[in-house]
């Protein structure tokens, strides 16, 4: 007689509600739940993305329909049909354990959702980015502020990937004095195994110096940075692209034109993320981790992926001076940050740097516990403050 393995116990049960089942954060947060032992059933929506793959999907998804970037009027109604999609299946919602949402749309439709299916799960709020809509002066920015605090008041956890989130915004600006959880954007552990076999560490110190831009591509100032690096380098430099572009940010014909003007300048397309980052950062000195995008708000705040991944295959980080990456880089040994004008800065060092320089602040990276770079039990500790 055959005998089965049984199934391992299931810790608990999440209802995950998330603005695009394909955007990579969203999937690195479902499967971080799912690799602690919990079940996850996932309340998806999903956003139409030039040059963002649909990957195949395993798990339980209720989709809740498409919606738009930015345009929070056109959404509103499809965040109210969200709601009635959601509640087809109730009975899971009633029976979650912990309700988790990102942004705060989605915590309205999460809560509203739960409350009508009769759950009492405690709700975690999870913001990676502090959006320009609740920075806003004038009436709507004001608006957007009370209804997070509303939001805030009932949520169990906030969970932030950088502290500057709750010491800059959440603190002084929305009077938060609730719990709060840093789960840093770091490379997930249950995704790792799929590339450590093909990360190769090790540099070759010396020009033409590559930098990687990678990830979502949104800072039109840094293409421009960029460029100009590329012209008043030349073939001491190389300037390697690869991710989405953001079409709502960069021009696609300004990005095309800027490449075929620059020869030292590709871009290599979307990629898969954990499983082509050895690919894209193979033989890439230096990780482009500079943002503009909300320059003096959120784009000084964050932590974003690139300063881990980067930090993971071997490539130190240039950064902004006096912003948290910045500051994060330095004091952890991860690169370099410098200060405005950022392009004479980036230009001027690289046209002094010697290998000597750049091997012992490689070697300082390479000997870092893998831990800077790769979240081993964040969810687990995360869940367990909730459970």
């Amino acid at each position: 007689m055959m005998q089965t393995q049984p199934q391992a116990a299931v810790l608990g049960r999440v209802a995950f509600f998330g603005h695009d089942r394909i955007e990579p954060t969203i999937r690195k947060r479902v499967g971080a739940i799912r690799d602690t032992g919990w079940s996850v059933v996932e309340y998806m929506f999903v956003r139409a993305r030039t040059g963002l793959a649909d990957p195949v999907i395993a798990g339980d998804i209720v989709s809740l329909g498409q919606t738009v970037d930015r345009h929070y009027g056109k959404r509103l109604p499809l965040l109210a049909l969200g709601i009635a999609r959601a509640l087809t299946r109730w009975r899971d919602l009633r029976a979650a354990d912990v309700v988790y949402v990102r942004n705060l749309d989605m915590a309205l439709v999460a809560w509203a959702s739960a409350r009508l299916a009769g759950s009492r799960a405690p709700l975690v709020y999870e913001v990676l980015d502090i959006q320009r809509l609740m920075v806003r002066p004038g009436r709507v920015g004001r608006i957007a502020r009370a209804v997070e605090r509303w939001i805030l008041r009932r949520s169990a956890l906030l969970v932030v990937s950088a502290p500057d989130f709750v010491t800059r915004y959440f603190e002084p600006v929305q009077g938060f004095s609730g719990p709060w959880h840093l789960l840093e954007n770091k490379v997930m552990a249950h995704r790792l195994a799929e590339v450590a076999h093909r990360l190769d560490r090790r540099r070759v110190a010396g020009p033409p110096w590559v930098i990687g831009w990678f990830g979502t591509l949104r800072c039109r100032r840094s293409l421009t940075i960029l460029a100009a690096i590329a012209r008043a380098l030349g073939n001491s430099v190389r300037i390697v692209i690869a991710g989405r572009l953001s079409e709502e940010d960069i021009d696609p014909q300004v990005f095309a034109a800027t490449l075929s003007r620059h020869p030292n300048m590709t871009f290599r397309g979307p990629y898969a993320n954990p499983g082509e980052l050895p690919d894209i950062y193979g033989g890439v000195h230096f990780s482009w981790a500079v943002d503009y995008l909300d320059d003096g708000l959120n784009s000084d705040w964050l932590l974003p992926n690139r300063l881990y991944e980067g930090g993971l295959c071997g490539a130190l980080t240039l950064a902004r001076a006096e912003t948290a990456t910045g500051r994060y880089a330095e004091a952890e040994g991860f690169g370099w940050a410098f200060p405005e004008p950022l392009e004479e800065s980036v230009i001027a060092f690289l046209r002094n740097l010697d290998c000597a320089t750049y091997a012992q602040r490689q070697g300082g990276l390479l000997a870092c516990e893998t831990s800077k770079f790769v979240d081993v039990h964040g969810m687990r500790d995360l869940l367990a403050r909730v459970a």
